[in-house]
């Protein structure tokens, strides 16, 4: 008798555990960006992080890699990723641009650098990139002693600018600026390639 209702007891319990509904596991995506058949996402190829683009052209996916994350940059992903797309003649291009933060801390000094890159691709035919730009602001705050005992100190900000500023005119123009000069680059259909502008 006691083995069946032992027997009875296992049998109700495996029933219940086995009609206990499902969980569903949600799966986070690494996609940075989407736009028409194009995603923006990290990968890991080789052991290495690395920025992509997942083209996929009718479900054959092809990966343009952007760049390399090495292993200091890390803890500073890149974010802000955005992409959009134009059409100059017959030829459509793709400009991506996205932002990454890089913190410097010592005990004289913090310095906050945001490098804002920008490329433009043609991925129809070559997949090439035909023009590419990197700018670095950085905000530094900093403690200088006013004498040679170091009895004295003020805090200084700063902003150093490093790079050209980039800019995708209306017309598709590429401007490339700074405080004392701009230079100005127009897409030749025939080279594809940005020649600079006469």
């Amino acid at each position: 008798m006691k083995n069946i209702l032992l027997t009875l007891m296992l049998l109700i319990t495996t029933v219940s555990l086995a009609q206990k509904p499902k969980t569903t596991v949600k799966t986070t995506s690494t996609a940075l960006a989407t736009f028409e058949n194009l995603k923006a996402e990290i990968i890991t190829e080789g052991g290495k992080q690395k920025l992509a683009i997942i083209l996929d052209n009718a479900g054959k996916k092809e990966t343009i890699i952007l760049k390399e994350i090495t292993a200091k940059d890390k803890a500073q992903q890149p974010t802000n990723f955005k992409i959009k797309s134009f059409t100059i003649g017959n030829v459509k291009l793709y400009h991506f641009s996205y932002t990454e933060n890089i913190l410097t801390e010592t005990k004289l000094k913090k310095e906050n650098a945001l490098i804002t890159s920008n490329e433009i691709w043609e991925l129809a035919t070559t997949k090439i990139k035909i023009l590419g730009n990197i700018q670095t602001v950085s905000q530094i705050k900093e403690i200088e002693f006013l004498d040679k005992n170091k009895t004295a100190s003020q805090t200084v900000d700063k902003t150093r600018r490093e790079g050209f500023e980039f800019t995708l005119t209306k017309d598709f123009e590429v401007h490339l600026s700074t405080k004392n000069q701009i230079n100005k680059y127009k897409f030749n259909e025939v080279t594809r390639r940005y020649d600079p502008k006469k």
